[in-house]
């Protein structure tokens, strides 16, 4: 299962290779493509783009994590010696999220301040990831980490200009999990 977790990052570090220009890899690339017809992504900006990568992979991860619970409480399917694996690549791949975001504007605290004060979308991403990094680690608190998903569909929904099909079964999946989460309680 930590192979499994590690699929997203090897994904990121190709396409941060394959924008250094290094010749071993793009004979590596091309292969890849003829053989499995895919093509590696040419963004304008490679640090946004992979700020991008890692937060769906963040995402995703949190929300086969999140339904370890209800998949174990209504179906028996029982995958919580998974649960805190899942948990912390997802935090990891989070973190990473927000670190190659500040990088994509070059580390300037002034420049990202204001994007913060003026994107509710920001905020709700960093205090979504506090959230759900701390709150594990105090047995007492572990009710908040809802309110950490909340604020992660916050995130998702104030954060993009339109919602795709991805977005909308994400935001599904993270409310239908909570929903059943709360009525077993």
């Amino acid at each position: 299962m930590s192979i499994l977790a590690l699929i997203p990052l090897m994904a990121i570090g190709a396409v941060f290779v394959d924008g250094m220009g290094t010749e071993w890899f793009g004979t590596i690339r091309g292969g890849i493509e003829a053989t499995f017809g895919i093509t590696f992504p040419s963004p304008q900006n490679r640090l946004y783009y992979l700020s991008k990568m890692a937060g769906a992979s963040a995402l995703w991860i949190l929300i086969a994590a999140f339904w370890v619970n209800p998949l174990r409480t209504y179906v028996r399917f029982d995958l919580v010696e998974f649960k805190k694996l899942l948990g912390a690549a997802a935090i990891g791949y989070a973190f990473l999220h927000f670190l190659l975001f500040i990088a994509s504007y070059d580390f300037a605290a002034g420049r990202i301040a204001g994007l913060f004060g003026t994107h509710l979308a920001l905020g709700a991403g960093l205090a979504a990831l506090l959230v759900i990094a701390i709150v594990p680690h105090v047995r007492a608190w572990y009710k908040l980490l809802y309110i950490g998903i909340v604020l992660v569909i916050v995130h998702l929904l104030l954060g993009y200009r339109e919602l795709t099909p991805p977005h909308i079964a994400a935001v599904t999946l993270l409310s239908l999990g909570l929903a059943l989460r709360l009525i077993k309680r």
